[in-house]
């Protein structure tokens, strides 16, 4: 899918945290979540972000939204830069830019109903009463529930509905780019499929960007339109998500998805990637390819360079590997 538009662009962004000691609670030493992200996202497509537990992908997605503003780097938002020191580009931005966390009982007030919950972006925006109320049973009608659910708690439903309820809050307000961070990890495959059959849905019928993140290879390459695969902080590996699974390039990625269950007992005999050793602490990153202590094929440049992306074919396929 060829489009033009950039919605949103990260260029070098770094997320680190300090981490604080002794008596003084001073800065002693620093965890790097994100080193140098880059990437767009083209308006109308799905982006895939994937990786293992710890790679970053939540910490990029907060940045992105400034619940963790990033270290260093910018972030432009259909070309403008991203600033919120003002309640009216905060409102603006907000308007535009909604998240669906992973999970939605933490990420629901337990202590106000569905209405309310809904409603809330509405309100802040200056909706009167009587829109509001059309806006939130609209809403709730789009993701599945009915007029019900207005005056019942978070708790009274089950995982699934509660995500529709997160997702009926983010898209009230009709936004331009959704960032969905793992809305699918707590739930069981059937409720899965149903719930990104619905996110497709609504990202044909309310025009869509959307920032997808997941461990789950096979459903990046289902649902989304590129991806960027994370390791340690990095992006390695960019790649067309229907290619992902038969053209990734990257040892990190190749071990990814060898990882991947098979259910043929004779396609298990095949040769898979094999890492060893353990994921480096964040705090304590090797020089050079952060993956080389556990790479199958490292040689001698990978200790100390960085490896860079870079293109290896027409259609915008990149990886940080010195073997390409």
């Amino acid at each position: 899918m060829m489009i033009s538009e950039n919605i949103l662009e990260c260029t070098d962004i770094i997320k680190h945290f300090p981490v604080r000691g002794g008596i003084w609670r001073k800065g002693r030493n620093r965890i790097h979540v994100l080193n140098g992200i880059s990437l767009t996202i083209h308006k109308g497509e799905i982006m895939g972000l994937a990786g293992e537990s710890g790679c970053g992908k939540s910490t990029l997605a907060k940045a992105i939204v400034n619940l963790s503003p990033p270290s260093a780097g910018q972030i432009l938002y259909n070309g403008r830069r991203v600033s919120l020191d003002s309640a009216r580009e905060k409102k603006r931005f907000y308007k535009d830019v909604q998240m669906i966390f992973q999970d939605p009982f933490a990420s629901l007030n337990p202590r106000h109903k569905v209405g309310g919950i809904i409603g809330e972006m509405l309100r802040i925006h200056g909706a009167s009463p009587a829109d509001t109320e059309n806006a939130v049973l609209l809403a709730l009608k789009d993701v599945g529930l009915d007029s019900s659910a207005l005056d019942k708690y978070p708790h009274e439903f089950s995982g699934g509905q509660r995500q529709r309820v997160a997702i009926a809050r983010a898209l009230v307000n009709h936004p331009k780019l959704l960032i969905a961070d793992e809305p699918v990890s707590s739930l069981d495959l059937a409720t899965q499929h149903r719930i990104i059959e619905l996110l497709k849905s609504l990202k044909s019928r309310y025009d869509l960007t959307v920032l997808f993140i997941s461990h789950d290879l096979n459903l990046i390459a289902d649902f989304c339109d590129r991806t960027a695969v994370m390791y340690m902080g990095s992006i390695c590996e960019l790649i067309s998500a229907d290619q992902l699974l038969t053209h990734g390039r990257h040892p990190y990625v190749r071990a990814l998805i060898d990882s991947i269950p098979i259910s043929d007992p004779r396609m298990r005999m095949k040769k898979r990637t094999l890492v060893s050793g353990e994921v480096p602490i964040a705090g304590d990153l090797p020089t050079g390819c952060a993956f080389h202590p556990r790479c199958p094929h490292r040689f001698d440049p990978c200790d100390v360079h960085t490896p860079r992306l870079r293109s290896l074919t027409a259609d915008a396929h990149q990886v940080a590997c010195h073997l390409y």
